[in-house]
Order: C-alpha cells, then structure tokens, then sequence
C-alpha cells in the first residue's frame, strides 16, 4: 500500500492524525514529543443525541430536620352551610342530678284551655240583689235637738227592715245603698225663738256610731218658719247594722204635713 492509499483508507474511516503521520514516516523509531500546540477555537455544539433510557430511582436519602413553622396564613371564606344531617337515635336518660334551685327562667307560653268541666250543683240562694224600702211620715211629730226622727208609715219592704217605734232600719246584707230623703220640718224653739238653720243626719248605729251624710236647709229659719230638708247618699253597709236620721239642729223641729206627707225616705241596694 502507498502512502496515498493509506490515507484515503484512513480519511475515510475517520482515523486520527497520529496514525496517519506514523504511516507516512513508515513506522520508524519516535522522536522526542515536541510542545504542545496552542489549543485551537472551540468547535459548534453538535446536535443533541436521543435521551437515554432512565435508569433505576436510587434509595431514598434520610429525612432532612423540621425547619420552622412559617406564619398563619389569613382565614378564607366560611364555606356554604351543608344540609341538615338526620338526627340520631336518643340517648338512655342519664341519673338524676341532686336538686339545687336555681333561678327562675322565662315563663312558658300560656296552654291551650282544657275542656270545660261538668257544671256544679246549685249553691243556696243569697240575699235579694234588690234589697229595698220606702217609708213616710204624715204626722206633727215633734222632735228635740239630737233626737231620733221616726217616720210613721212603711211603703214597701223588700230585706230591709224598719222599725217605726224606734226610726231604726237594718241592712240584711253586705252591699252599697243609696238613700234619698226628703223633711218638711218648722223650728220649734219655743222657748227662746231662736233664729237657726235646720239640719237633719243620717248615723249608722250598729256596730259603731258613724255620721253618714247631713244636710239642712242653709238659710236660717225664725221660730215658727218651715222649710224643707232635702239630702241623698251612697254607702256601705254590713249585714245587720242599723241606721237612723236624728235632728242634729240646735234647736227642736216639728213634722209639717205638705200635701199629707211631711217626710219621704227611699233606700235601694245598687251593688
């Protein structure tokens, strides 16, 4: 082989440098290595070759140290409230606990009303509701100062009781009367004719002495004059006192028929 075939062999198999120059001094003996050359340009990157198969995952490494907890992040939104769940089955009834009172709470909601009961017998019937009287006078009766005035005729009667001897009249019940009296009365000082205005009282006697009501005739009277004594009242009485009108004029009276009655008296129980 001559030496241009040697390196037409060699060029095409892409031989080194080093060999050629050895085939060209016909493989004498080697001199001494000369200095090395200066390094020459860096050539272009070659194209990237294919990636080669991945090879096996190494052992796991030994866990590295905790570091520090960063800071709490801000809260997000509160979520959408989820369904209702079922509700569970109830627990078995836990002891009963020592009593100890504590504070009262709120009142309950009124119930609803039961049912209405059997009626009751019929209890024992009371006293009139419309207890009342009437009584009048016709006489001349005539009558001290602080005496008791007594009206001679009874009209009607319904509970209340009268006694025309005495000028007395009881309440058979508990209740609130009105009374309306009316008195024609002449002053009848005949011993000094004093000049005095007449005035009549109505007392409860029993069970204490008590003034009711009092009215007069407000203007002065001379002896021997008349005029008219006209008062009203509502009060309140217990069953069985007693009451009665008095002259509580500082002189006497005496009863003056006027048209046949010389004195009226009503009482009717209103509660």
């Amino acid at each position: 082989m001559n030496e241009n075939e040697f390196m037409f062999e060699h060029d095409n198999n892409k031989d080194c440098l080093c060999k050629v120059l050895k085939c060209m001094v016909k493989c004498g003996p080697t001199g001494p290595t000369g200095p090395t050359g200066p390094t020459g340009p860096r050539g272009a990157t070659g194209p990237t070759g294919p990636q080669g198969v991945t090879g096996p995952t190494g052992p796991q490494g030994v866990t590295g140290p905790t570091g520090p907890q960063g800071a709490t992040g801000p809260t997000g939104p509160q979520g959408v409230t989820g369904p209702t769940g079922p509700q569970g089955a109830t627990g078995p009834t836990g002891p009963q606990g020592l009593s100890v009172i504590g504070p009262t709470g709120p009142q309950g909601a009124t119930g609803p009303t039961g049912p209405q009961g059997a009626t009751g017998p019929t209890g024992p019937e009371g006293p009139s509701f419309n207890a009342s009287a009437m009584f009048h006078d016709e006489s001349e009766l005539q009558i001290p100062s602080n005496g008791v005035i007594r009206f001679n005729m009874v009209n009607i009667n319904n509970g209340i009781i009268y006694n025309p001897n005495t000028g007395e009249f009881t309440i058979p019940c508990d209740g609130q009367f009105m009374i309306n009296w009316w008195i024609n009365a002449r002053n009848n000082n005949t011993l000094t004719r004093t000049c005095a205005p007449l005035g009549v009282e109505l007392h409860r006697y029993w069970p204490n002495d008590e003034l009711i009501a009092h009215s007069s005739t407000h203007n002065r009277l001379f002896f021997n004059d008349t005029g008219s004594i006209i008062g009203n009242a509502i009060f309140n009485a217990e069953a069985n006192s007693t009451f009665r009108f008095i002259n509580s004029s500082s002189v006497g009276i005496e009863l003056v028929p006027n048209d046949l009655y010389s004195a009226s008296v009503s009482i009717t129980r209103i509660n």
